[in-house]
């Protein structure tokens, strides 16, 4: 807090969201979406046509079999990616289709 009483956003939205965990693991959901061009890469980005989750599984919709082989071969590693940019364990796996 500051000298008004006032409190950073940033602690106000860290608090909000340690106190409700489905608000925090919606919230990590949506920034693995928005965040999809940096953790994939451009060319992977633009290929996606779909990202969803069905508990602890991201499911990604493409339209290149050629990336979506690519992809499975460098699957684990997207998932070490996606969990470090969220900074929690999300993911377990990933299903590309």
């Amino acid at each position: 807090m500051d000298r008004q009483g006032h409190e950073q956003i940033g602690t106000l939205l860290t608090a909000v969201l340690n106190s409700n965990p489905v608000l925090a693991e919606n919230y990590r959901k949506h920034k693995i979406k928005s965040l999809w061009s940096e953790i994939s890469g451009e060319y992977v980005a633009k290929a996606t046509e779909d990202i969803s989750f069905d508990r602890r599984k991201m499911i990604v919709k493409v339209r290149s079999s050629i990336i979506r082989n690519e992809m499975m071969l460098i699957r684990n590693q997207l998932v070490a990616r996606i969990n470090n940019t969220v900074g929690s364990d999300i993911i377990d796996e990933l299903i590309i289709r």
